[in-house]
């Protein structure tokens, strides 16, 4: 059985909105606004920055994730697969956007997972619809190899089952 998973359209949106605002703001300094070189270089790399951030959510919008018996594909621009017999690494990061006052615990942030296997590396975050069931697929095809996961990867797993 396939299951099909892709970005929701709300995550999709934030992208495209923070994007498009952060490229006509350092556009729109350089064309109406007489700057010092150093400033209007600054403006000019903040520009290329947000349209690459445009690039990878166009990216994610194409991108759709197919899971099965044999493997996971990404079906996209940056689209690759691998078989869960070439699975060689996995790895679930957490990322945090903020502490707590004492900075003992964090909050918000996304996941990341990376597979490594047969030459290609495929990367989902959290965002996707269904990350959790194509997290836990991941880890059970992974244990099914024999795959030793590093702590903050096991640590990671128990925090979404």
């Amino acid at each position: 059985m396939t299951r099909s998973f892709r970005y929701p359209p709300q995550s999709l949106a934030f992208g495209y909105a923070g994007s498009g605002t952060g490229i006509v703001v350092s556009l729109g300094f350089l064309g109406w606004a007489e700057l010092a070189a150093p400033v209007a270089w600054a403006m000019t790399a903040a520009a290329a920055l947000f349209l690459v951030y445009f690039a990878r959510t166009v990216c994610r919008q194409l991108t759709r994730i197919e899971l099965d018996e044999a493997g996971i594909r990404a079906e996209g621009p940056l689209g690759g697969a691998i078989r869960w017999e070439d699975l060689r690494l996995l790895e679930l990061d957490y990322y945090s956007t903020r502490r707590d006052p004492e900075g003992r615990t964090m909050e918000g942030g996304w996941m990341q997972l990376k597979l490594r296997g047969a030459g290609r590396t495929i990367r989902i975050d959290s965002e996707l619809d269904g990350f959790a069931a194509l997290a836990r697929a991941a880890a059970q095809a992974a244990a099914a190899r024999g795959l030793a996961l590093d702590a903050a990867t096991l640590s990671n797993l128990e925090a979404i089952r």
